[in-house]
């Protein structure tokens, strides 16, 4: 399909679109507003050789002992998140079991350097940035038991944290937006999936099986709807009628499937430029006849001349046999004046419009009131 049939299907869905995409967006927003903030403090401290380590030759080899073996570097972080060094850090802070479950300790070497951070997690800025710098400071005394020569040192001290780390709430708000876009287009093509085969079971006895219009029987009562409503209602209603031809290619010698791919692809082509109100159908042959409701003859010739004219410049492509076609026609345009005329007599009426448009030439459109009156037989 083109892209204009995506978006036409978008628009006539638009009762689907629109609620998937308001529950999912007002869900995301009520699931993001009700979770409770969630904030991260980090302290930061440098492992180093002491300074006290004899001579310079000394303390060159402590630093490349350091840099060559990481298990100092690991065993910092490992007794920064251990149970004493937290149990430790809970009992100075009086907290109880229950609130110390609901922050989370983490504690890694930065790669590539010798800088080791502790990050503590929780819903309370201030108590989380002390619980960070206790935590380093208990874990820079057990670590002069376990290496005195590579102490640690404080480089940042966690301070309060202002903006939470999560809910991310633009960011939550986004992918809220997107996913009931997504949802709602899914669910309007899946409902326009599901319809085909329903309108199809529906359409079985009003359809031309030749070009998919719809067949002359449907027409004919569609127009005396029609023309009822439009008397009841004052309302305009114009009939149209085209005949498509082309020279060698609509003559009744060549074969009956060639002539029936080309009407099909012109049905198609056509209907699209035509509003969902309006009715095409086959009455016979090559002609065709489009119903107009609340459209006025001048407005509708307007319509026939705007679709012979893309006809003409479009090059219909016949896959079997892999031929160009440029089709062309004739119309003509008849308005129903509510003067309680009935269906034959507008046929008619159309069908001479037809007539002349025909005698002057391919690519024009004729209105009824220019053509001279000739008999009342339905063509």
């Amino acid at each position: 399909m083109e892209l204009k049939t995506y978006i036409r299907i978008l628009m006539r869905k638009w009762w689907i679109v629109i609620p998937a995409f308001l529950i999912t967006f007002t869900s995301t927003m009520a699931f993001t507003f009700a979770q409770a903030p969630t904030y991260r403090a980090t302290a930061t401290f440098v492992m180093s050789p002491s300074a006290a380590q004899g001579d310079v030759r000394a303390y060159v080899d402590y630093l490349d002992i350091m840099s060559r073996r990481t298990e100092i570097a690991n065993t910092y972080t490992q007794v920064a998140m251990s149970n004493q060094i937290r149990q430790g850090v809970v009992t100075a802070l009086g907290l109880s079991p229950a609130q110390d479950e609901k922050i989370d300790v983490e504690s890694k070497q930065r790669a590539g350097t010798n800088v080791l951070e502790v990050a503590v997690e929780g819903s309370d800025p201030v108590l989380i940035a002390d619980y960070a710098n206790r935590i380093g400071a208990a874990t820079i005394a057990y670590a002069e038991k376990l290496y005195e020569a590579y102490p640690l040192t404080p480089l940042d001290l966690a301070s309060p944290p202002v903006d939470p780390l999560k809910p991310n709430k633009p960011l939550n708000l986004a992918v809220g937006a997107a996913l009931g876009l997504v949802l709602g287009v899914a669910l309007a093509f899946l409902s326009e999936y599901i319809q085909a085969p329903l309108e199809g079971m529906l359409n079985v006895g009003i359809l031309d099986e030749d070009t998919g219009a719809y067949n002359k029987r449907y027409f004919l009562q569609r127009l005396g709807e029609e023309m009822s409503r439009a008397k009841r209602n004052k309302y305009p209603l114009s009939l149209a009628m085209m005949n498509i031809d082309h020279p060698g290619v609509m003559r009744a010698s060549l074969s009956p499937q060639f002539r029936g791919e080309a009407l099909r692809k012109v049905t198609v082509f056509l209907k699209q430029y035509l509003r969902e109100e309006d009715v095409m159908a086959r009455l016979e042959g090559t002609t065709f006849a489009f119903l107009l409701p609340d459209m006025t003859e001048e407005k509708a010739k307007d319509i026939m001349e705007r679709l012979q004219t893309r006809m003409a410049w479009t090059a219909f492509e016949m896959e079997k046999s892999g031929l160009k076609l440029n089709l062309s026609g004739a119309a003509g345009v008849a308005a129903y004046t509510h003067n309680g005329a009935g269906q034959a007599e507008l046929l008619s009426s159309a069908s001479q419009a037809l007539q002349k448009a025909e005698a002057t030439g391919y690519g024009k459109v004729s209105l009824y009131a220019e053509s001279e009156p000739t008999d009342n037989s339905q063509p």
